[in-house]
């Protein structure tokens, strides 16, 4: 007799699931999904003729293991894609892996480029204390940041929502460049309404302090021990150059 599995979600992580489950006989497994299509927050829509992924998403883990399971599905770029070639870019190749302009079901390895334009100006996001950055906030902006990061330090808010998450790290100076917005246009709610728990999953070790000590580390030439998930230089994206988010799941 079949024990009857039901997943609620066809986003990745519900997909994964029922995907392994659907391995034993012994499950029967249902993917139910509000939407007309699978992917979640994690796919391409069409847009006349043009697809856009919904939200910046990227594939990356530190578990070996996870990893090596969407390679096994998908295989890994081992050839230029055709961008690569026209922006002239030093690829990540993987010996052995696949060729993107050849075959659809491969993972791309990309150098991550996240910006804020704010103020008629470009910052990298997650915030890096650049000269570039500081330059383009200004004396005048860089001394009330600064002054709010210090008063955030010493006399920190209860982390009962996101707002408070976000303030107690940067500071609320830079959380409200920076932040506020970002987070109600994105997510469709204020940051005042998302748990702090939201914070800690998706942003982790991230914040003014936890920057400046990767920066010390690298300029003093001693690679940071611990990576964290927001600060990654690469990860992995489905090839997405045949219509879709890569052979994953359909847009249609």
């Amino acid at each position: 007799m079949q024990t009857k599995v039901v997943i609620i979600g066809a986003g990745p992580a519900g997909l994964t699931a029922a995907y392994e489950l659907s391995k034993n006989p012994q499950y029967r497994v249902h993917v139910v999904e509000a939407d007309s299509v699978a992917g979640g927050i994690s796919r391409t829509v069409a847009v006349g003729k043009n697809r856009m992924d919904l939200g910046g998403h990227r594939f990356f883990s530190k578990e070996v293991r996870v990893q090596k399971w969407w390679f096994s599905l998908f295989g890994v770029q081992g050839k230029p894609s055709l961008d690569d070639k026209l922006l002239g870019r030093n690829s990540v190749l993987v010996s052995g892996g696949k060729d993107p302009e050849a075959e659809d079901h491969l993972f791309l390895i990309r150098n991550r480029i996240s910006r804020i334009f704010y103020n008629n100006h470009f910052f990298d996001y997650p915030l890096s204390p650049s000269f570039s950055a500081l330059r383009n906030l200004g004396f005048c902006t860089l001394v009330a940041a600064g002054c709010s990061y210090v008063k955030a330090c010493l006399f920190p808010l209860p982390e009962t929502s996101l707002e408070n998450f976000y303030i107690n790290r940067f500071g609320r100076k830079l959380y409200a460049m920076f932040f506020e917005g970002y987070t109600e246009k994105l997510w469709g709610r204020h940051p005042r309404e998302i748990a702090a728990d939201w914070g800690k999953q998706r942003v982790k070790g991230v914040s003014v302090s936890a920057l400046m000590k990767d920066i010390f580390q690298r300029v003093i030439g001693r690679k940071p021990k611990k990576v964290e998930t927001s600060l990654i230089a690469s990860f992995i994206i489905p090839n997405t150059v045949r219509g879709n988010y890569g052979p994953m799941w359909p847009t249609k």
